[in-house]
Formats: structure tokens, C-alpha cells, sequence
């Protein structure tokens, strides 16, 4: 199978960016390049590849899922090595970035919530168990595999 299709695409990158990205430039492989990445963020944390069964993305994709793809390959555009702070002669600023590379900030997963698949497991769950019906001379003790060997219950 060949690369998926990007969720979202160069010129959706170029409006978000407010920048004009040709394609077949060396800055459009690369926005492409930022697509990809920020994709499959996106396809791993929701555990859905978004593709139907002919390898075209879905139509309509769910406008949350295009915006975090946005949202996170303009960071890595603007931002590929993470810089965290910059300067000109006596001038100089910060800003925050969580983590360098490519990342979904905790709000865009929550935003990915809703479209994660059902296999994926994350929180608290519950595990049902079974007992043994107690012996009937009270000791509290249940018997084991293992001859004359028991195992107390409490």
C-alpha cells in the first residue's frame, strides 16, 4: 500500500498559514511532508485511517479532524526546529513549545475524542470476575490445583 491521502491539503495549509504554498515547489514538499506527519498523528490517535475501501479519504471528513491536521502541521511548517526563542541585535522574545517535532496538544485530542475508534482503550475500565461458591465447613480456605495446598479466602 502506498502513502495514505494527507487530511488535509497544501492550499488548506496555505490559508491556515496565511502564506501562498505552491505545490511543486520545495516549500510545498515540504508543507506535504508536514501533512503527512501531522496525518498520521491524527490516524493514531483517533485509530482510524479515514480512507474508504477504493483508499480516497471520507467525504465529508469531520471538520475537527482537519483543523487539529492544521493546526499541527503549521506548527511543524513554522516551527521545525522547535525554537523557543529568537532575537535581532538588543531585541530578543520567547514562546512556549511543549515538546519538540511533531505533537497534538491536550485540547486537540480532546477534540479527537469523539472520533476514536472503540478498540482503542484509555481510562479507567472494569474486569468482572467469578468466585468460587464457599466451602461448606466455613474455614475460608478454597482449594488449589495442588494436592492438600489451600489458598485463603478473603
Amino acid at each position: 500500500m502506498g502513502t495514505p491521502a494527507t487530511l488535509a491539503g497544501v492550499s488548506d495549509l496555505g490559508d491556515w498559514l496565511s502564506e501562498t504554498i505552491v505545490e511543486s515547489s520545495a516549500e510545498g514538499k515540504r508543507a506535504v511532508l508536514c501533512l503527512r506527519l501531522a496525518s498520521s498523528l491524527v490516524r493514531k490517535e483517533t485509530g482510524r485511517t479515514w480512507l474508504d475501501d477504493d483508499g480516497n479519504l471520507v467525504d465529508p471528513l469531520p471538520d475537527d479532524v482537519q483543523l487539529v491536521t492544521l493546526y499541527c502541521a503549521g506548527r511543524v511548517y513554522d516551527n521545525r526546529e522547535a525554537q523557543t526563542s529568537g532575537g535581532v541585535d538588543d531585541y530578543s522574545e520567547g514562546w512556549k513549545v511543549d515538546e519538540s517535532g511533531a505533537y497534538l496538544t491536550n485540547s486537540e485530542k480532546r477534540m479527537l475524542a469523539d472520533y476514536r475508534g472503540s478498540s482503542t482503550f484509555r481510562g479507567l475500565g472494569t474486569v468482572s470476575t467469578t468466585r468460587i461458591a464457599r466451602l461448606s465447613d466455613g474455614t475460608g480456605w478454597v482449594p488449589t490445583p495442588t494436592p492438600e495446598v489451600l489458598f485463603p479466602w478473603y
